[in-house]
């Protein structure tokens, strides 16, 4: 029953990547289930309505109120820590182009209409099957998200050990090695410069001033590193007030590798703990380049670590490509935003702990918006271009040919002896780190080349990709590991 499927679907978001598996039967149900209602409702200036609910609450469960009117009866209640979200493009149908990618300019847009809302809501389990009947209505999963710091960086089990992906090194045939537990040791930030190859662009003048990059995650230290604008709502996290221990600090850190001059703006969605919030988050993305065109690409170092039953959970974002949140990605980029996201920890040579069975190895690992066709997934390797083991493997179950590339991870850039956020881990991990290296490359790459668009962009990161192993595109890197001035190269010889 699609009843039962909601009330028994929990999911955890670790950094890179959370579970999600079937509550156990003998726990006591819930009286009500969260769920994304999805009304065939049109606002004529749909921004206009999104920027007044982020301002005010009380506007926001007025909005809602409203929203709810064809619902009445079955005591369904509004989630007030969300917020009323457009969507441009309905379900099974593309994105108005014409809409969308005139966010590219620094200019303010012209507010434009919406076909249909998202609010989230909770309701009684009891009442879904009435919900479903209900016409103008598609009701989604709101999946339950919760920050679960599991590395299992401490774990000295496990070595290196050979995988069947071929590639010793760069460029080199042979058996891939993989870095397991124990993992080796960490490179520096200059390391890791040095083998992007960063140093020649910006002795260009290019180092990533004037691009803006948004971090949707749990949260970013202002105090440390450069936060200058974010998605700002009563009673939730603030752009700039993370710790700087947390994930987010992790991730501007590894932004700024490659591009130290870009401005950082956060949007901490892990503090409104559903997909809704992630949801809300990069509608405020849209937001702030309908305004002025900025941010200018996004870095998400989040997922799931389980897969679910496709028949429990037809409608879930690993299953539906036209989940909103799954929607919302591709309105970001199709508004002319390259969206990195973390291809995810649950490799099958050593999976993080956090990790489930259905989610872990080839074709189950990448999934959800981390394997859309329009995003840039990222794999991890280290210093040695050894794949880490734990990164997943493609293919992607929506798009298959992911993760797009790899990027480096094992950093000594927030965490670390003398880093900003100390030894509360051992040093920068997970492809939740190889991502941003990647990103604050792409945001490298922009403040040189400012036109390129989201598909330009990820095709000169696939040219200038260090081949690790022969083949054009593996299921472990990609088309390579992300080389800054080999990309740049190809953008500005005009290859690509």
């Amino acid at each position: 029953m699609i009843n039962e499927a909601f009330s028994h679907l929990h999911h955890e978001l670790a950094p890179c990547h959370s579970r999600s598996f079937p509550r156990r039967r003998s726990e006591a149900p819930t009286d009500k289930v969260s769920v994304l209602l999805e009304f065939d409702v049109r606002q004529p200036e749909a921004f206009g309505a999104f920027s007044a609910a982020a301002a005010s609450e009380s506007e926001a469960a007025a909005q809602a109120d409203r929203l709810l009117e064809p619902v009445a009866g079955l005591d369904i209640e509004f989630e007030e820590e969300m917020t009323p979200v457009p969507m441009f493009a309905e379900a099974s149908k593309p994105v108005p182009a014409y809409a969308l990618e005139v966010f590219a300019t620094a200019e303010r847009s012209a507010d434009i209409p919406s076909p249909t809302v998202v609010v989230a809501v909770r309701v009684d389990e009891e009442r879904l099957v009435e919900l479903y009947q209900r016409p103008h209505v598609v009701v989604w999963p709101n999946s339950e998200l919760s920050l679960l710091p599991r590395w299992g960086l401490d774990d000295t089990s496990g070595d290196i050990v050979e995988s069947a992906s071929g590639g010793s090194g760069a460029g080199d045939a042979g058996p891939q090695r993989v870095d397991c537990r124990p993992y080796r040791s960490a490179a520096t930030i200059d390391d890791i410069r040095s083998l992007l190859g960063v140093e020649h662009i910006w002795a260009e003048g290019f180092t990533g001033d004037g691009v803006a990059v948004g971090i949707l995650d749990e949260g970013v230290n202002g105090s440390v590193y450069p936060v200058t604008d974010g998605f700002v709502r009563p009673g939730a996290p603030q752009p700039g007030a993370a710790p700087i221990t947390s994930h987010g600090s992790m991730c501007a850190a590894d932004v700024l590798i490659a591009a130290p001059d870009a401005r950082l703006y956060d949007y901490p969605f892990l503090g409104q703990p559903r997909s809704g919030g992630a949801l809300a988050m990069f509608q405020a993305v849209l937001a702030h380049r309908a305004l002025d065109g900025t941010p200018h690409l996004t870095n998400s170092s989040y997922g799931f670590t389980a897969v679910p039953s496709r028949r429990e959970f037809p409608r879930h974002e690993i299953w539906d490509e036209n989940h909103p949140i799954n929607r919302k990605v591709r309105e970001v980029v199709a508004s002319g935003a390259p969206a990195f996201f973390a291809a995810g920890n649950c490799g099958a040579d050593c999976p993080s702990g956090n990790c489930y069975s259905s989610g872990i190895g080839p074709g189950q690992s990448i999934h959800a918006a981390n394997s859309l066709t329009d995003v840039i997934t990222i794999a991890a390797v280290n210093s040695r271009h050894e794949r880490i083991g734990y990164s997943s493997q493609g293919p992607g179950m929506f798009e298959r040919q992911k993760p797009d590339l790899a990027a480096y991870s094992h950093i000594f850039a927030n965490f670390g002896p003398g880093r900003p956020g100390g030894t509360a881990q051992p040093f920068d991990n997970g492809t939740s780190a190889a991502t941003p290296v990647a990103c604050g490359v792409g945001a490298l790459l922009l403040g040189a080349f400012p036109d390129a668009t989201p598909e330009r962009l990820r095709s000169a990161l696939a040219r200038g990709g260090v081949r690790v192993v022969e083949a054009d595109w593996d299921p472990d890197l990609g088309r390579g590991v992300v080389n800054a001035r080999r990309a740049y190269e190809a953008l500005r010889k005009g290859i690509v």
